[in-house]
């Protein structure tokens, strides 16, 4: 085995070992995988998978997140781990690849088998061409400069709201500031009203809801070192939030009349995920600024287990839940503001 994936499989085993220390945590996450396969297989979501588009979207969707995590994940090793030689050989980084995408394949496949066997093709062909266009595509788009010439007075005032646009979007250039919104606004419209007639209200209402999501996921990436500089250089937790949200603001700007105007029945779900991905945004620059990356990614995603079950079992309650947690981290991370330790 490679040096990478052997590296990989022992960070993964450790990670498992942490979250999961006794066997009657394994039971437990067994019990929930088979009640969510149960509840899966009579659900809508099962039936809209039998239709080879929406088996094709998302194998697409799983292609394309697969490709450009592993080459994240990647670059990560080769610029901060003891096995950056490993991560630059190139043979090394093809076994990479094979892997993981071998097992979301296989994933694929089992979700293909509870929904539809007829689904699989779809899925896979799907998969390849997201991953392929994910493999094509630069990390980021580096867009050209002028090489001759005296710097612009406005290159040389750099503010954090340019280092986070470069980290989120694709940076150099302000016209992607706008066209990226808007491209990502006319999907999910397309997407909102190419559904079926026939699907059931629920799925027509749930999709366009989950990709305005997947979309406000993608700009609002959040990176902790630039959150911890921004604490360290003065801003408040307040804006430092602000700031992750420029671009999925001027989406969400773009996004609600056109829905309004062409696909009325996904304006309140859209709205709702909308407010949904920027409060979990708000609360996780909140945390990275109030403790370190690996903790404050527990807390998150306990505190979203916990809001998924309360709003699930008493909806009412969810939202003195979310207050209080957002209070709670909101006095933390105001503290560390100058805070140089």
């Amino acid at each position: 085995m490679h040096p990478l994936l052997r590296y990989e499989r022992a960070v993964a085993r450790g990670k498992a070992a942490l979250a999961l220390p006794g066997w009657r945590d394994w039971l437990m996450l067994a019990a929930m995988v088979a009640l969510a396969l149960a509840l899966f297989i009579g659900s809508d979501a099962a039936t809209a998978l039998r239709d080879w588009r929406v088996a094709t979207i998302l194998g697409a969707i799983a292609g394309w997140a697969t490709v450009r995590a592993g080459r994240r994940r990647l670059d990560h090793l080769v610029r901060e781990s003891v096995i950056a030689s490993a991560a630059l050989d190139p043979a090394g980084r093809r076994h990479y690849a094979t892997a993981v995408l071998s097992c979301v394949a296989l994933m694929l496949v089992a979700l293909g088998a509870l929904a539809d066997l007829s689904s699989i093709p779809a899925m896979i062909a799907g998969m390849a061409a997201g991953s392929l266009t994910a493999g094509l595509l630069p990390l980021r788009i580096p867009l050209a400069q002028a090489a001759a010439g005296p710097a612009r007075p406005r290159a040389r005032a750099l503010t954090p709201r340019h280092a986070i646009d470069a980290y989120q979007l694709v940076a150099r250039d302000p016209r992607w500031h706008i066209m990226v919104p808007l491209v990502a606004a006319l999907a999910s419209v397309a997407v909102a009203t190419a559904l079926p007639a026939q699907w059931t209200p629920a799925l027509r209402l749930a999709i366009p809801a989950g990709a305005v999501v997947l979309v406000m996921l993608a700009l609002t990436r959040v990176d902790a070192d630039i959150v911890v500089f921004l604490a360290r250089a003065g801003h408040g937790a307040w804006r430092s939030a602000v700031l992750h949200l420029g671009a999925s603001a001027r989406y969400a700007a773009i996004l609600l009349p056109l829905m309004l105007l062409f696909a009325p029945h996904a304006v309140w779900p859209c709205t709702l995920a909308i407010i949904a991905v920027a409060l979990f945004t708000l609360l996780r620059v909140w945390s990275f600024r109030a403790y370190s990356r690996r903790f404050a990614d527990m807390i998150l995603l306990f505190g979203a287990a916990g809001g998924a079950v309360l709003g699930a079992s008493f909806p009412p309650l969810l939202v003195p839940y979310v207050a209080i947690v957002g209070f709670a981290l909101l006095r933390r991370a105001t503290r560390v503001t100058w805070s140089m330790a």
